[in-house]
């Protein structure tokens, strides 16, 4: 951790590695799933720098890889074929994040307008790692405008996400065996939202 600039920015970064054993990795096939006992090594390093050069811009940067690796994993319970190292689910090797937010005196509170942007690389959601069990990586865009009174009691917002529309995956399920498909949820589409709060 560094803080520089006089405390107008902050740096963080980190490093960890795990060395698991027995490490539970849950396999679903079907309608079900089971947890299984199996060695599992992982690595990784993030970096976060927030920064506020002048009064009312802030920007945050954020990027984390990930690396890892789940030993000896079967291709279902009681498979004749020999076991092999996957990818855990649900663990992209790469995630960035960017926000911009920009703030001013108006209309006797504060306006501010924000955009923020994130991205994630493609990763399982299945620990036998088919291709057909994989979200594709994607960039999400938001992007928002507010004003707030200078009491804090009153919050307008107007804001657009997931500004370009992008089909992001949530969750899967791999089906293959019960209907030759699979089951998926995505992060909702490109909607428009207007807020207004009252604290007491």
């Amino acid at each position: 951790k560094s803080t520089l600039g006089n405390g107008s920015t902050r740096l963080n970064g980190s490093l960890f590695y795990y060395d698991y054993t027995d490490y539970q990795a849950f396999l679903f096939v079907g309608v079900g799933g089971v947890v299984i006992n199996a060695d599992a090594e992982t690595w990784g390093a993030e970096l976060e720098l927030q920064t506020s050069p002048t009064d009312g811009l802030d920007f945050l940067f954020n990027v984390a890889y990930f690396d890892a690796e789940v030993l000896d994993v079967p291709l279902r319970s009681g498979s004749p074929l020999p076991p092999r190292d996957v990818e855990p689910t649900y663990a992209p090797q790469l995630q960035a994040t960017a926000m911009a937010r920009y703030s001013w005196p108006a209309l006797g509170g504060e306006m501010a307008i924000q955009g923020d942007v994130a991205y994630s690389d493609e990763f399982y959601y299945n620990l036998r790692n088919f291709d057909a069990d994989k979200f594709d990586s994607y960039t999400m865009v938001n992007a928002l405008i507010s004003w707030e009174s200078s009491d804090q009691g009153w919050l307008a917002t107007l804001a657009v996400r997931n500004l370009t529309d992008e089909r992001a995956g949530i969750q899967g399920f791999d089906l293959a065996t019960l209907c030759g498909c699979n089951e998926v949820s995505y992060r909702a589409p490109r909607y428009y939202s207007v807020g207004v709060r009252r604290s007491f």
